[in-house]
């Protein structure tokens, strides 16, 4: 829990997510939208509940198989609708739970062995909530974030560089 509560800080502090958010950057997320994205990943023969509940499986061990099957699901997403939003607070979330268990290092070298475009979904999913703050603050908030956690943000990173959901979002 100190690792959630430390990274939650970090965030605001760098004003990645604002106090208000109480965690979730990508705006309030509640059962239905859970079920409208489980039935939107069910036309692609994707159980996303069934997945994150692998990826969850044990106490202290997560399905690394399963985390990679999700990440892959972010290439279904074509805008930054409520499904992709939905899909974004799921993703952020499970950053911070398995950063808990296992450590931000783990988490990123269980995306750094996906496709390209995977990874840099992901990260553009987990960077978003950076966008809500004013534009002439990011470049702090970049640094510290990158001093903090120089994995998830390698050096290099561009934010949505050839990524369509969010390439015009900068």
């Amino acid at each position: 829990m100190k690792l959630l509560v430390a990274f939650v800080a970090l965030l605001a502090a760098c004003g990645l997510v604002r106090a208000q958010d109480d965690g979730m950057p990508f705006g309030p997320i509640g059962d239905a939208d859970i079920d409208r994205l489980q039935e939107f990943a069910k036309k692609f023969d994707f159980d996303l509940k069934g997945e994150m509940a692998r990826v969850y499986c044990c106490e202290k061990k997560v399905d690394e198989d399963a985390l990679a099957r999700v990440f892959i699901f972010s290439r279904q997403f074509n805008v930054l609708d409520k499904n992709a939003r939905t899909y974004g607070q799921i993703i952020y979330s499970s950053l911070l739970r398995i950063g808990e268990v296992a450590g931000v290092d783990y988490y990123v070298k269980i995306l750094d062995r996906q496709p390209p475009d995977v990874q840099q979904r992901v990260r553009d999913f987990l960077y978003y909530p950076n966008l809500k703050i004013p534009k002439e603050h990011r470049k702090k908030a970049e640094e510290e974030t990158s001093r903090a956690y120089p994995t998830l943000f390698p050096k290099g990173f561009q934010f949505g560089r050839n990524d369509p959901i969010f390439a015009k979002k900068t």
